[in-house]
């Protein structure tokens, strides 16, 4: 008997300090001198385009890049190959499902390259053909790289 006195005696202890007799309270909910919660930074991501024409081509070349900016104003770019013709930032179709997209001519056909988002944690860029005149295909376009991104980022496209 006197052990199961002790044992309910142990427990109710136990779950009087897990309900509310112990640990730090967070400062984050404190409202700052003026009554307001300090404001909470946003994860963000920034895409934009690298386009540097090569001037070591016998042809028309341009080198591709992503840049990746985040919210701290840290930058990573990330080199996609070299493509023949001038390469230019484009909107890209509808059904491409795309942000942002970059074409390059080569006389009427070339290449078109796409940053596409895939469950919201993974930017992939895609490439494929293009020629004037034709329709766009999504299906038609081969990924090229896959940059993983933290889950819940907003992605934006810097249109510079």
């Amino acid at each position: 008997m006197t052990r199961l006195v002790i044992a309910f005696a142990s427990l109710a202890l136990g779950l009087g300090v897990a309900a509310g007799c112990g640990g730090k309270g967070s400062s984050s909910t404190t409202p700052d001198p003026d009554g307001t919660k300090p404001a909470v930074l946003a994860k963000k991501v920034s895409l934009s385009w690298g386009l540097s024409p090569a001037t070591d081509a016998p042809e028309p070349m341009t080198d591709v890049f992503l840049a990746l900016t985040d919210e701290t104003a840290k930058q990573k770019s990330h080199s996609l190959g070299r493509y023949k013709g001038a390469c230019s930032v484009i909107a890209p179709a509808k059904e491409m499902n795309a942000l942002t997209g970059v074409r390059c001519d080569a006389g009427g056909a070339g290449t078109e390259i796409h940053a596409v988002t895939r469950g919201g944690d993974e930017i992939i860029v895609l490439h494929g053909s293009w020629r004037e005149g034709e329709a766009a295909d999504p299906m038609a376009r081969e990924p090229i790289l896959h940059i993983k991104v933290p889950l819940g980022v907003a992605i934006t496209v810097d249109e510079r």
